[in-house]
């Protein structure tokens, strides 16, 4: 699985922190879980918010997640539970949902891109036509922009890895 996203940091977290964010949103993050690490227990994807009302319709979104927690950083408890996530805990990664920019497909993720393209839509570019893939986030869920000349498509990154 893709995994674009970035380490969480204490660098990280008191930049989020200074830009306004308050309310952070944690769920389980299957795409930053190595398999083939046995000390890897778990991966988590803490999401940043300035508004608790996002946050908390974010948080709800998660109902299945045993792991979902809504941290408000005024409280010293969630902020102390925080800036230990921020330490990368042993066992533990943990994410934060920034991509870094430009983002570019990998070789295969461009050909899984190509292949749905020619078997999913009804477009057809030619080679040297551009097709443009940006990443983006919603509740903690990567997905894909295709845009070819006036046609727009979005697509969960999980619908098109499994194509």
């Amino acid at each position: 699985m893709h995994n674009p996203f970035v380490l969480l940091s204490a660098r990280l977290l008191e930049s989020l922190i200074k830009a306004g964010n308050t309310f952070f949103v944690r769920q389980t993050y299957k795409r930053g879980k190595n398999l083939l690490d046995p000390l890897n227990k778990a991966a988590f994807l803490i999401t940043h918010y300035t508004d608790y009302s996002q946050a908390k319709t974010h948080y709800d979104n998660l109902y299945n997640d045993p792991n979902r927690f809504l941290y408000n950083i005024t409280e010293p408890e969630h902020y102390e539970k925080l800036t230990l996530a921020a330490t990368q805990p042993e066992g533990y990664k943990i994410y934060s949902p920034l991509i870094q920019q430009p983002w570019k497909p990998t070789p295969e993720m461009a050909a899984k891109i190509r292949n749905y393209i020619g078997q999913k839509l009804s477009w057809s570019p030619k080679r040297s036509d551009t097709v443009k893939a940006d990443l983006f986030v919603q509740f903690g869920e990567l997905f894909i922009t295709l845009k070819y000349e006036r046609d727009t498509i979005n697509l969960p990154l999980a619908e098109l890895e499994n194509f």
